[in-house]
């Protein structure tokens, strides 16, 4: 929609006062420098002139190849288009790309899934060599190749343009852990693991260039960024470490116990992490520790519990993942008062009350002091290699779970 009628708002618009955002909306739009509601007016009554009807689709078309230079020059190609993380990559040569795609019965032009930066754009389509071509980039082995192929068609970008910097995790379960050699123990998260870290950089990779291209200010937006972002975290569950009633997290989706997947997360921001809960008081502290971390907007947590710090669990009554998750989604609140003072609460949240949305609007009658349970995309998984008695709570929601074998 190259003719598309924008008008522009200052922002932020969280942390202003009433009177500061009343002359937002009585002052100039700060691009085009005119009154804001009499252009946005003007905007929506305005007859559309030719150009804004013109309809159609855009043909974007691609180089396939780039000609012969030095590694030096061709980084700096790369680097200076925002088509690698900044970090050196690999050159994804024909030759190498041929040998990534050998890996995979799917043709190279097979459309494998679709991205967007934000829900405000449009996606975008890639294909299963669009795929290896940054998985070359990132250092991959072409043994990896169906597992970032499984990832990809998770459709879940780890390079989200949201200004709140947000990013992904992937979690595998089954054969290809052992296959991959994929870490579950100690330093899963981090780069501690060299399938690992190659894969979760083919994925951000990907979901930076399957969309575009990811340039700050540009189509990237996060206001701080993330430093899971340019390698996100994937790892395998710790399935040894599971006490007996905990269903490794691809069951719980419905998989057989003997199939590969990949389980993906988003929205990821935060993370937490604590020692292991006393008898005495580990209600308080659950509460406190889970509840404490990121805006109630966001409904979702992932509970990182390390193995030595099952047993606890076990004898609170947790004898199941689903029991664990049911009790923090019932007991984890916030104040009605509070929960509608929150900034993405009022964004996301209030106009869907007033509109009649449930629960919603319930919520915005209840008295000052009545709580809130406001998580509902809750996920415990077991990781880590038990040197110590902690765990962690991480500000990510459960999106999709692929097999891997689809993709071989």
């Amino acid at each position: 929609m190259p003719a598309l009628r924008l008008a522009f708002t200052h922002t932020p618009v969280g942390g202003k006062t009433p009177a500061e955002l009343a002359d937002y909306i009585a002052g100039q739009d700060p691009v085009n420098r005119q009154p804001l509601m009499q252009e946005i007016v003007g905007h929506l009554t305005r007859p559309l002139n030719e150009e804004e009807q013109v309809t159609g689709t855009f043909e974007r078309t691609k180089r396939k190849l780039l000609g012969p230079d030095t590694q030096e020059n061709l980084q700096r190609y790369f680097d200076d288009r925002f088509w690698s993380d900044q970090l050196p990559i690999v050159m994804p040569t024909q030759q190498r790309v041929t040998a990534m795609l050998g890996q995979t019965s799917h043709e190279p032009d097979e459309i494998v899934g679709r991205m967007r930066v934000t829900g405000t754009r449009e996606a975008w389509e890639y294909s299963v060599e669009t795929v290896a071509i940054n998985a070359v980039m990132a250092g991959a082995k072409p043994e990896h190749f169906p597992a970032i192929l499984a990832l990809a068609a998770s459709q879940t970008n780890a390079r989200s343009s949201s200004t709140s910097s947000m990013t992904a995790m992937g979690v595998f379960n089954g054969p290809i852990v052992d296959e991959l050699l994929l870490n579950s123990g100690t330093g899963a998260l981090g780069l501690y693991d060299n399938a690992g870290a190659l894969i979760g950089r083919a994925w951000g990779l990907l979901s930076s260039n399957a969309t575009g291209g990811s340039v700050p200010g540009h189509t990237y937006l996060g206001v701080q960024g993330s430093p899971m972002s340019s390698v996100p975290a994937v790892f395998a569950e710790n399935v040894a470490g599971l006490p007996e009633g905990w269903n490794p997290l691809h069951v719980q989706k419905g998989f057989a116990i003997n199939e590969s997947i990949v389980s993906t997360f988003s929205g990821c921001q935060s993370q937490n992490t604590m020692m292991v809960l006393r008898d005495e008081d580990w209600d308080w502290v659950l509460k406190r520790f889970i509840g404490g971390l990121g805006p109630p907007n966001r409904g979702s947590k992932m509970l990182l519990v390390d193995p030595a710090v099952t047993a606890p669990f076990l004898r609170f009554g947790f004898d199941t993942k689903e029991k664990l998750i049911d009790w923090v989604k019932q007991n984890i609140t916030t104040p009605k008062f509070h929960y509608w003072l929150d900034q993405e609460v009022i964004n996301y949240k209030l106009g869907p009350a007033r509109a009649g949305r449930e629960p919603y609007a319930t919520w915005l009658s209840l008295p000052d002091d009545a709580p809130i349970p406001y998580l509902e995309n809750v996920e415990v998984v077991v990781v880590g290699g038990s040197g110590n008695i902690r765990w962690s709570v991480n500000e990510c929601g459960y999106n999709r779970s692929v097999k891997v074998n689809d993709w071989r």
